[in-house]
């Protein structure tokens, strides 16, 4: 007995997020190369696609870009918790999280950086990016509450106040970095610092087992 033909619309309908899934996948790798500054056509190349596909499925080349940004630094988000899972002291541990941000990682952070200074002239994209923050955010409150469980360590603000300062402190590093290229001055270590800083761990607690 042959097979029941698939219906036009819903042929249709898979095929084109096939070309919009084509076109996410070709403009995530280019941008995590080169920034935004890729162009449409460059894209359309990568994926086998035309320049009107990118504004028909996207709208626009930037809304493709913070979409894929948005993607890469949620991804990032999960890595960088899971390299720092079998850290075996507090300091370990943030220095396992921020060392995956700031090094395999860092491409992805540095276009969502991108992403968040492309808002403020592209306010209708903001929604986007406040979307992906409070997911990060919410990640990062998880993942420091399960930190809190296992130590018994004490905040000295709240949970989500920590969380968000972290993650500003990581996007700070890496406007940094942009800024100066192969003058940025942190080491990974002083980049642990400045994070120890701002979530104001003291020194006592460093060496606390996660155990």
């Amino acid at each position: 007995m042959d097979p029941k033909p698939v219906p036009a619309a819903r042929a249709t309908r898979r095929a084109g997020k096939h070309t919009r899934q084509v076109l996410f996948d070709a403009a995530t790798e280019l941008f995590l190369e080169h920034g935004e500054a890729v162009s449409i056509a460059r894209i359309c190349t990568a994926a086998d696609a035309h320049p009107n596909q990118v504004t028909y499925y996207y709208g626009s080349k930037e809304k493709l870009f913070v979409e894929v940004a948005c993607a890469a630094i949620l991804r990032a988000g999960k890595q960088a918790e899971l390299d720092a899972a079998d850290a075996a002291t507090i300091g370990d541990y943030t220095h396992k999280l921020v060392g995956s941000l700031l090094g395999t990682a860092s491409p992805s952070v540095e276009i969502f950086v991108e992403a968040m200074v492309m808002t403020g002239r592209r306010g209708e994209l903001r929604d986007l990016i406040s979307t992906t923050l409070r997911t990060l955010h919410a990640s990062g409150e998880a993942a420091l509450l399960g930190t809190l469980t296992r130590t018994g360590w004490q905040l000295r603000a709240s949970i989500d106040v920590e969380a968000k300062a972290f993650w500003s402190a990581i996007f700070g590093l890496v406007v940094q970095k942009t800024a100066t290229g192969e003058s940025f001055g942190y080491s990974l270590e002083e980049a642990v610092a400045v994070i120890f800083a701002t979530l104001r761990i003291p020194d006592a607690v460093l060496n606390q087992s996660m155990n």
